[in-house]
């Protein structure tokens, strides 16, 4: 028979819950820029040993129907060798005076080290900007990775001008996907700006450094054209950044620029940079308490086994993925339901991918099939009850590795 523990409460106290007005402070750092494989260099080293890089953060503070309120952009020194050249920041191993080759991994603040003090701010990276963002704000940010080869700024100026007079359409196509931002169905905030910028006006720009000497931006195709990388923020997102990102250990936006996957092996560049945010959220203001009385509560007295979670399970799960290696992490979410289905949704809450999963002794293994390309594929995880959070692997086919791997907590 249950048993029931009652409680009946003349007077309840409660509190109103703190709630959050005013301003948040949003901090972007650059940690991280990694080469893969050199981009094309002059074959004379004229401009240094191994490649020479840059960097710049273009970004837009806009409100929530994408209004413009300001625009603005913040460049990096020049990494590389600094034989003979003032101002730059020597990185690399291409030369004992640096130079960038492949698999060179440059901390863009130069005091920054690999192991450092929990909470030292050099860690975060390069402090590129902070802004501060009101409850309705959004913050549009596009980082674009660049190779010096030359003082001649003629077509990067261009370039960059042409940018900023873009963020008005960047503004308006990511405003609704802020708002529609939630950590169960659509927990992305990044992607490229295919939909929202004049691409054939960038590609003119740029003719004039496709294929020879001068600063272009990495991640351009053969013909020339170039799809920006951009992310996103409000503070919607920003609260929810913990829960996303830092539970899953990983804080960073990381951005890729893989010329050869885009089939430009004449230049065949491959960088990644890794961008650090960081988000103080306004200041809570608490409300007052009061008794209201009347109010019976039957509260039920059981104890829970942690090790029996089937009673946990089912729900909306988000997190990441990433390759085998833990290279390319990507936001996932996807729903457990109490009746043994996997489902998984797009940006517009439409059933993208379904399955069944069984779960056991805090055991999880299932397989899907994504409707639109019909392919299959396994997974297998472990709960932690500790932690309340999924981790496993994935595979194509009946294989549960091969895939990546991921990390999930329940929303």
């Amino acid at each position: 028979m249950k048993k029931y523990f009652f409680i009946v409460v003349l007077f309840f106290q409660y509190s109103l819950y703190a709630q959050q007005a005013g301003n948040g402070k949003v901090r972007i750092y650059l940690r991280t820029i990694s080469c893969v494989e050199e981009a094309a260099d002059n074959i004379f080293d004229v401009d240094g040993k191994g490649n020479e890089i840059f960097a710049t953060i273009f970004y837009s503070v806009a409100s929530s129907n994408g209004t413009t309120r300001y625009t603005n952009k913040i460049t990096t020194a020049v990494y590389g060798d600094i034989t003979g050249r003032q101002g730059r920041n020597k990185a690399g191993t291409a030369s004992t005076n640096g130079g960038i080759k492949a698999r060179d991994v440059i901390y863009a603040n130069p005091n920054t080290e690999a192991w450092m003090p929990i909470g030292d701010e050099r860690f975060k990276g390069q402090l590129m900007f902070d802004v501060e963002l009101g409850p309705t704000d959004i913050v549009s940010i596009v980082p674009v990775l660049w190779e010096w080869d030359s003082d001649t700024k003629a077509t990067q100026n261009s370039f960059e001008s042409f940018l900023l007079n873009s963020f008005n359409t960047i503004n308006i196509h990511t405003a609704p996907i802020a708002q529609k931002f939630n950590t169960v169905n659509s927990p992305f905030i990044y992607g490229n700006a295919t939909s929202c910028i004049d691409l054939a006006g960038m590609s003119r720009i740029l003719q004039g450094v496709n294929g020879v000497d001068g600063n272009r931006p990495l991640g351009m195709k053969p013909d020339g054209t170039y799809s920006p990388n951009m992310f996103v923020l409000n503070q919607n997102i920003l609260n929810n950044w913990q829960s996303v990102y830092q539970a899953l250990n990983n804080q960073e936006c990381t951005f890729y620029y893989n010329e050869r996957d885009l089939g430009n092996t004449r230049d065949h560049g491959n960088y990644y940079m890794a961008i650090n945010v960081d988000y103080t959220p306004p200041p809570a203001i608490s409300g007052s308490t009061k008794n209201i009385p009347g109010i019976k509560k039957e509260l039920p007295s059981r104890n829970i086994n942690i090790n029996n979670t089937n009673f946990a399970i089912a729900g909306n799960w988000a997190g990441i993925q990433t390759n085998d290696y833990g290279m390319y992490p990507q936001n996932i979410a996807f729903e457990l339901t109490a009746k043994g289905e996997y489902i998984t949704k797009d940006m517009n809450g439409v059933v993208a991918a379904r399955g069944t999963y069984t779960f056991s002794n805090n055991m999880l293994s299932g397989s899907y099939k994504q409707l639109s390309s019909g392919e299959t594929f396994s997974f297998s995880a472990t709960f932690d009850p500790a932690t309340q959070k999924i981790s496993g692997t994935l595979g194509s086919g009946a294989a549960i590795t091969g895939q990546g791997k991921w990390s999930v907590i329940k929303k």
